[in-house]
């Protein structure tokens, strides 16, 4: 009667975890004579919880079986939601961490003039593309309520000047060229490269789409590259400057002949001195050109306070003006003018490869003249001899094709080597013996010392005039 009286059946106890998303069956044994726990009083004692999703029924016989009694099982659980993914940028470009330094080359060779410090990009360029978040994923709670997934965050395209986005602003574009950099967390595309100090082992070669300024020198060895224009600001010494545009250095040319600075408009310089300028416009200096190597698609000036040139070969398609040229030394200097100098290399060079075009068309018309002596038939010949036969007439051919071309252009140059009748030499002051002045195909060799005087093409000659 006691037993009875002090039996107590088994029940089900329901863990429940805080996110809601797993809940827990612990079986407490029966005391004395009670029953034990069966799977309707577990499925009840789940639905007095209001669990009704992800519960599993194998799970809850593994708890219901003796050897389990009094240990948590896990008999319900939900599905967790899927956060979004947070929306991502990615540069179309190498960052300044990924290319800045020497580059060394499969040898362990180390190349200080490449450092990576520009990175050149086109008008209409991707630079940034971005890959958007999304919402993510809702959960189901064991109870069967949703859980809302946590949206991915979002991120603006980093806009800096010089720059568009599409439509759907997921990429941007440059919209000039120029070096791309990022500040401030955003992407800047710049016109102008500036270079705050010399361009040396500190900066490597320059080679810029756009113009550039540089604060400082351009010391030897180095070399410097525009699309546009370049302002330096001090010397160049021994180094190689071209540009797309004009060139300006505010201090002077050095370099021992080993400095070339070619320019497809003008070149601006306070002096130049054993230096080789190129330009396809005008050459403007201040002081003086010593012992250089110029040459002018139109003139070449120099003016302001002892306007000198002295040695060297200067070369300009219209004019030479200076106060003084030569020296009274006798220093041989060679003043042409009357031949844009481009259009005199350009005609020597086509001459050059006429005569050797000529020589391997004699060379195949010789052939030729041996295989009709021969008096033996195209249709007799083998295969092999057929083809030798066939390219040896169409390298014939296209051979006389270039020539006529070649010709024609020489023509032409020659054409413009006629127009000589208003280039002139001008000197301000005087000209000393040792220079030579070429006019067209006119020479004058200066044997006196002569004074404000103008060299000018007439009938065929270099003739004097005064300028006084």
């Amino acid at each position: 009667m006691a037993d009875d009286q002090y039996s107590i059946d088994g029940k089900a106890n329901i863990i429940i975890e805080r996110d809601l998303l797993k809940a827990y069956l612990e079986v407490v044994p029966p005391a004395g004579g009670g029953n034990p726990c069966t799977m309707d009083m577990a499925k009840q004692a789940l639905a007095e919880k209001n669990i009704s999703f992800g519960i599993n029924e194998d799970s809850i016989k593994e708890a219901l079986q003796e050897q389990n009694w009094g240990y948590k099982i896990l008999v319900a659980e939900g599905k967790a939601p899927v956060n979004g993914k947070d929306a991502k940028i990615t540069y179309k470009f190498p960052l300044p961490s990924e290319r800045i330094g020497p580059k060394v080359d499969e040898k362990g060779n180390v190349n200080y003039h490449d450092l990576g410090l520009i990175y050149n990009v086109k008008m209409g360029q991707l630079l940034v593309e971005k890959t958007p978040g999304d919402d993510g994923i809702p959960g189901t709670s064991i109870l069967g309520t949703e859980i809302p997934a946590k949206k991915g965050k979002d991120i603006r395209l980093p806009r800096g000047n010089n720059t568009v986005a599409d439509e759907d602003e997921l990429n941007l574009y440059a919209t000039i060229d120029g070096h791309v950099t990022i500040a401030d967390n955003k992407v800047i595309v710049n016109p102008v490269l500036t270079i705050a100090r010399d361009v040396d082992y500190s900066t490597g070669d320059i080679d810029f789409v756009g113009n550039v300024c540089i604060n400082g020198n351009v010391n030897p060895g180095f070399k410097v590259n525009s699309g546009g224009d370049i302002e330096i600001r001090g010397f160049i010494d021994g180094a190689e400057v071209t540009a797309a545009g004009s060139i300006l250095v505010k201090g002077g040319i050095t370099g021992c002949l080993k400095t070339l600075i070619k320019a497809r408009d003008s070149i601006h310089a306070h002096f130049v001195e054993n230096s080789r300028l190129d330009a396809g416009k005008d050459v403007v200096v201040r002081e003086a050109i010593m012992q250089s190597y110029i040459k002018a698609g139109g003139s070449i000036k120099v003016s302001d306070r002892k306007a000198l040139i002295v040695g060297g070969t200067i070369q300009a398609g219209r004019e030479v003006e200076a106060k003084v040229i030569g020296s009274q030394l006798a220093t041989q200097t060679t003043v042409e003018v009357g031949v844009n100098p481009h259009l005199r290399d350009e005609y020597q060079i086509l001459n050059r490869v006429k005569g050797e075009k000529k020589k391997t068309m004699d060379i195949l018309n010789h052939n030729l003249q041996m295989f009709q002596r021969s008096g033996i038939s195209p249709e007799n010949l083998s295969e092999k001899k057929k083809m030798e036969l066939i390219k040896m007439l169409d390298n014939l051919k296209n051979l006389r094709q270039e020539l006529e071309q070649i010709t024609e252009r020489i023509a032409t140059i020659e054409t413009e080597f006629q127009k000589t009748q208003a280039a002139k030499v001008r000197i301000m002051e005087i000209v000393y013996p040792g220079v030579r002045i070429s006019i067209g195909q006119s020479i004058y060799i200066v044997n006196d010392p002569i004074k404000y005087s103008e060299f000018i093409l007439d009938q065929g000659e270099v003739r004097l005039t005064s300028l006084r």
